[in-house]
């Protein structure tokens, strides 16, 4: 009596967990270019940044940036810092220092193919490791500025996809 729907169930679970799995298989990772980032000895520390969400439905670009006082755990942390006037969000969420470092993206776009509006929105979320082999950085007195290679790309491989309504 509980055999068939026992297998139904089991089924129903695996399934679920594979087609879950598969939206962020295939998503490609964010890409990010142009990192910069300088420390200013009691001043600000900034970061900026290019990020690159080569989906088919978006092929969006937006340039990132944001200001912390050097040495203070004021950096984005937590909720998500608006990229200029973009559907693109960023974070910190680790920073040990400006040579190591965990860039947390989220990008906001529109699929019609998930539903009808209002509930087509897809939101990506990634994190790109950044470590000093992808940066280079120069130390004068009382400052470091660390800059990423014009060939280099930082990937942000995409670890959850939410659909949500506008």
């Amino acid at each position: 009596m509980y055999g068939p729907t026992l297998v139904l169930l089991c089924t129903l679970i695996v399934f679920s967990i594979c087609t879950s799995a598969r939206a962020t298989a295939t998503s490609p990772p964010f890409q990010i270019t142009h990192l910069q980032l300088h420390e200013v000895q009691n001043g600000n520390t900034t970061c900026s940044f290019i990020v690159h969400d080569p989906d088919p439905l978006t092929n969006a670009t937006q340039r990132c940036a944001g200001e912390w006082t050097t040495g203070s755990k004021g950096y984005s942390q937590g909720t998500y810092e608006s990229c200029g006037n973009s559907s693109f969000g960023w974070n910190l969420y680790a920073y040990t220092n400006c040579q190591n470092f965990v860039l947390s993206l989220e990008h906001a776009f529109t699929d019609p193919a998930v539903g009808d509006p209002p509930y087509d929105q897809i939101l990506e979320f990634g994190k790109g490791n950044v470590t000093m082999l992808d940066l280079a950085c120069t130390a004068r007195t009382g400052r470091v500025k660390c800059e990423q290679a014009l060939e280099g790309t930082i990937m942000a491989p995409i670890y959850a996809v939410v659909a949500k309504r506008r």
